[in-house]
């Protein structure tokens, strides 16, 4: 009996150690954010993706995205203050926008580049705007290397902000980096300035993800991490599911 058991908790921990999402040097599926900002990284053709982040103020930012067409996502976004807890609810108004095409795949000299239009921003919503802005029209590049450490990216954009009623007339640019920890398991380290054209809070994002099953990433977010805008960080938790729709099906 005792062998049985340990035979399955053996099974379980294997299972999970090579179980991948979008962290680690065995990652199924390219990421789609650095941090917050997104990346040039797409879902593969017939791929679906759905993500959940609960925020500070019991508030839950989801998305929903699809792959119709090769390198082509698109999708919608939808989030709210105080659904979790005692505070009253606050909903963002209408949904937000995700579309995303890569018009360039990565090469050994070249970086992948995709353009996109993203109105979901991050955090609580304020005078119809996101605490921290949605990337809006945007292009975003991405490379990726491999050294000591294992498997590395280096991502960069520009966007045109669009706030929820796109209303945003901030150009903004944002830089990172995202390394893998081993096999399931990936830092990403996020610098956002929010804005190049006015002063506002740079902000400088750390989230660590684990692919804990396969397709299903879990995500820990250190947001603010110089408290710019805040006391102290702030901490968030999210999870990332993504699948072929193909394998839904059958």
């Amino acid at each position: 009996m005792r062998l049985a058991v340990v035979a399955v908790l053996v099974h379980v921990v294997a299972a999970v150690c090579s179980a991948q999402g979008t962290a680690g040097d065995l990652a199924l599926y390219e990421s789609q954010r650095i941090v917050d900002m997104p990346t040039a990284g797409v879902l593969p053709r017939g791929g679906i993706e759905l993500r959940a982040i609960v925020f500070d103020g019991g508030g839950i930012t989801t998305e929903a995205m699809v792959s119709p067409l090769s390198r082509v996502q698109v999708g919608l976004g939808y989030s709210g203050s105080g659904i979790v807890g005692t505070s009253d609810v606050r909903w963002q108004g209408l949904p937000s926008l995700l579309l995303r095409w890569r018009f360039l795949d990565e090469t050994l000299t070249l970086p992948a580049l995709a353009i996109g239009v993203e109105t979901l921003g991050r955090g609580e919503v304020s005078s119809d705007r996101f605490a921290t802005a949605a990337p809006g029209v945007y292009i975003a590049a991405s490379k990726q290397f491999r050294w000591w450490l294992g498997g590395c990216a280096l991502h960069a954009g520009v966007g045109y902000g669009l706030d929820l009623r796109f209303n945003g007339s901030d150009v903004n640019a944002w830089v990172g980096a995202e390394q893998a920890l081993g096999r399931s398991m990936a830092l990403g380290v996020e610098i956002n300035p929010q804005s190049v054209e006015r002063t506002r809070p740079l902000l400088v994002n750390v989230a660590a993800r684990w692919s804990v099953l396969r397709g299903a990433t879990l995500e820990f977010y250190v947001r603010d991490v110089l408290a710019r805008t805040a006391s102290q960080p702030r901490r968030w938790v999210g999870i990332e599911c993504i699948a072929l729709l193909s394998q839904l099906l059958w």
